[in-house]
């Protein structure tokens, strides 16, 4: 057993050897002693100052009545020569080893958290300087003692600002889960070269942000799978600049002050352009790394704005995100990787984001464009490579079809395979809709509408055929190859029913599958903790928030967060009841969403058995162009649009192909389903595009013509004067298909109004004065 000798002598010997190697420390080492001593309570500072001067041979006597001098005079360097020899007494005689390596360890972290700061708020502070000095950092033990909050958040800030983000809402709450050390873990993802002061953006800031919030917040409910991040290269935002620069590419840069229509003609020649363009040599290299990293796993690469996923500020969907398949040889998959990469750049010249700029007066903001290079979550599964499930998730509910269902208990989108899906109104898929609160409970009442109302398609990476693909579930599996967490994923039909797998090992011909998810939502697991992790980022972020996700069936990868733009919450609406007939124009009575929508002028009504008739994607497309041109000559906020399906889908068949700049002026939005044409109206709640209507304050409501009890004025809206070709001249041949009714003119001076009650869930649109 070690006598008290042998202790003090150790720790003696200890002391030597980290004052000889850090000699420029040695004063602020003696210092954490001394306070340690104090604060332990085993001498007091003054006591020790008062024995240091006796000891130089100085009388030492306080001066405790006249408030008008010193307490003390202070130590001269005699003086200092005893305080550091008496520091080293108490330290031996009370402290252990241990105890001594904690406090040195706490002195050099406490430097090397000033000189990052330092370097972190420099306005030209080398790559490679302020990267390595935070890898020193990160190789110091982590102690027992940490450092005070308050001496590291100012570090954290200058960090956050330098690296992430200049957006003080972000910021602040950045600064109470990022650390020191994960700043270091990111500078080695990071694509930089050393003159670089580019950020990572939006995007990849709410990706870090959720997951160290998740790690570093307590779980109350049983985890599902483990809370991950896929792993990613960050190209820094500065980088576009040189980009453009060296490919005299400046021109395009006053894109944002034209008008929108020449924006979005310009913008395929702008990608042409961009697509083609030449790299800095020395990001190539950086790249030809990330490729020899990653060998030939499948990439995404993503947009990171400086604009994006700001609070107030989503820019849901604007920006482009481009799969890569990565096979081939590495000449090759760097050839594909750096066109994906100026896809992302071109994007910032794309008219949504220009538009949605022009809203949210940013236009002025210099945009610049941050890229996240990201495996892609996943299995591979005979030549495919997709995750088990994905999806977004929004920690408030807008999509309430039963009374049992509550807001604030969040809202899922779940698909198999890729997100896309759970995002994006793509082609006549559903997702499956999940109310996290009550996650067994469906909108649909049959199987038979389970069943209509269900995935078909999965979006996948065909590593075979070296591309992005949707192939549908019955082409995926293979009866002789068992897919992964399949019995959670799909339910079996039999005559009239589905029913979950009984077994682990899901039998049968593909044809009798269908995804429903039910097995893994009803397990009492996922569910609450997706609810879990969103109730900790909302309460992290002091607001709502959405999250996307994806798994592989072993973790649980965050792709992204960001704050949740929330529609305006109504007062109670009543709907009348004392409203005549022929004053009626429409009734709802699904997925009604409370609010009030009156003073309307003008209805833009695109016709569904019209443009279910039309038989080339050109027409469709142009009618989506004339959508666009009456946006921007209608009088704001005085129109609403109603026409049919799932409007601004990426399938032209299902709906009107509209952007966020074709309808950010309008009112509200109807999408109309009728029987013979064969348009559902995805219900958009939770889409890129649903967001969009959301930040633009436009009302949605799904209409179903043809259900039994709900009135449809079609002779109003075939009957009334058509203003087209008097607004849109050139834009007359379309006028069967687009109709503009002037309501005050079809209605002897009257308006529109549009009474929704969520509660009841019961519109009513109806004509008066």
């Amino acid at each position: 057993m070690e006598t008290v000798q042998e202790r003090s002598r150790d720790v003696s010997t200890r002391l030597e050897s980290h004052l000889r190697r850090h000699p420029a420390l040695s004063d602020r080492i003696y210092r954490q002693l001394l306070i340690a001593l104090h604060t332990r309570g085993i001498a007091t500072v003054d006591a020790i100052h008062d024995e240091a001067r006796t000891r130089a041979g100085r009388e030492s006597r306080p001066n405790l009545d006249d408030p008008n001098r010193a307490e003390r005079d202070r130590l001269d360097e005699l003086d200092r020569v005893w305080l550091h020899e008496l520091i080293r007494e108490h330290v031996c005689r009370h402290f252990t080893v241990e105890d001594l390596d904690d406090l040195v360890n706490l002195t050099v972290k406490r430097e090397e958290v000033y000189l990052i700061e330092d370097l972190a708020t420099q306005r030209e502070v080398s790559f490679r300087a302020l990267s390595q000095q935070l890898q020193t950092f990160a190789a110091l033990p982590e102690g027992e003692t940490k450092l005070e909050q308050a001496e590291v958040l100012g570090t954290r800030v200058s960090l956050t600002r330098h690296f992430i983000s200049d957006d003080l809402d972000y910021i602040g709450v950045a600064k109470k889960f990022l650390r020191v050390r994960d700043f270091a873990e990111l500078t080695k993802r990071m694509v930089s070269t050393d003159k670089a002061v580019g950020k990572i953006g939006g995007k990849a800031g709410g990706m870090l942000l959720a997951y160290h919030i998740l790690q570093q917040t307590e779980s109350r409910a049983k985890p599902f799978l483990p809370v991950a991040l896929p792993e990613s290269y960050f190209i820094r935002s500065d980088l576009i600049e040189e980009f453009m620069r060296i490919n005299r590419l400046g021109e395009w840069q006053n894109q944002k002050y034209k008008p929108i229509d020449q924006v979005a003609n310009e913008y395929p020649l702008i990608k042409g352009v961009f697509r083609n363009g030449d790299f800095p040599v020395e990001i190539m290299q950086s790249l030809r790394r990330i490729l020899a990293e990653v060998n030939t796993h499948p990439l995404i690469v993503r947009s990171s704005s400086l604009l994006e996923d700001r609070f107030g500020t989503a820019f849901s969907g604007k920006y482009a995100s481009v799969f890569v398949a990565n096979q081939g040889d590495l000449e090759s998959r760097l050839h594909a990787l750096l066109g994906a990469i100026a896809e992302v750049y071109a994007s910032t010249l794309a008219p949504d984001p220009i538009q949605y700029r022009r809203e949210h007066h940013l236009i002025d903001y210099q945009e610049d464009m941050a890229v996240i290079i990201q495996k892609v979550v996943g299995v591979q599964y005979r030549h495919y490579l997709l995750p088990l499930f994905a999806g977004v998730a929004f920690s408030r509910n807008e999509y309430r079809w039963t009374p049992r269902i509550r807001r604030e208990d969040g809202l899922m989108r779940l698909v198999m395979g890729l997100g896309t899906r759970a995002v994006d109104r793509v082609g006549s898929d559903y997702p499956r809709m999940v109310a996290l609160g009550a996650p067994t409970l469906r909108p649909e009442s049959s199987a038979l509408d389970i069943i209509r109302y269900s995935q078909r398609t999965v979006d996948v990476i065909n590593l075979e055929a070296n591309r992005f693909e949707a192939v549908r579930l019955t082409d995926l599996l293979d009866p002789s190859q068992p897919f992964p967490m399949l019995d959670r994923i799909v339910s079996v039909r039999r005559e009239e029913g589905l029913y979950p797998p009984t077994s682990v090992l899901v039998e049968g011909d593909p044809s009798s599958l269908y995804i429903t998810f039910d097995k893994l939502l009803s397990g009492g697991v996922f569910a609450p903790h997706v609810k879990d992790m969103l109730h900790r980022l909302e309460e992290a972020y002091g607001q709502p928030v959405d999250m996307e996700f994806a798994s592989d069936g072993e973790m649980f990868y965050v792709l992204q967060c960001r704050p949740l733009s929330q529609a305006e919450q109504s007062q109670a609406v009543s709907i009348p009841s004392d409203v005549p007939e022929a004053d009626v124009l429409f009734s709802a009575d699904r997925y009604v969403r409370s609010g009030w929508v009156s003073g309307i002028e003008y209805i833009v009504y695109v016709d569904p058995v019209a443009y279910d008739r039309v038989e080339t994607r050109e027409r469709r497309v142009a009618i989506g162009r004339v959508v666009g041109r009456l946006n921007h000559v209608l009088p704001r906020r005085k129109f609403i649009l109603i026409g049919p399906g799932r409007w601004g889908s990426n399938d032209i068949r299902l709906g009107v192909p509209v952007r966020y700049a074709d309808i950010h002026h309008s009112r509200m939005l109807i999408e109309v389903a009728r029987q013979k044409g064969g348009y559902v109206p995805e219900v958009s709640f939770g889409t890129h595009f649903f967001q969009d209507l959301v930040e633009a304050r436009i009302d949605y409501l799904p209409l179903y013509p043809d259900a039994e009890g709900i009135r449809f004025n079609e002779g109003f809206f075939q009957q009334a004067r058509n203003l087209l070709p008097d607004l849109l001249p050139e834009d007359a041949d379309l006028q069967q298909e687009v109709r503009v009714i002037d309501v005050r003119a079809a209605s002897r001076g009257r308006t529109l109004t549009v009474a929704m009650d969520g509660n009841s869930d019961r519109a009513l649109a109806f004509l008066g004065a």
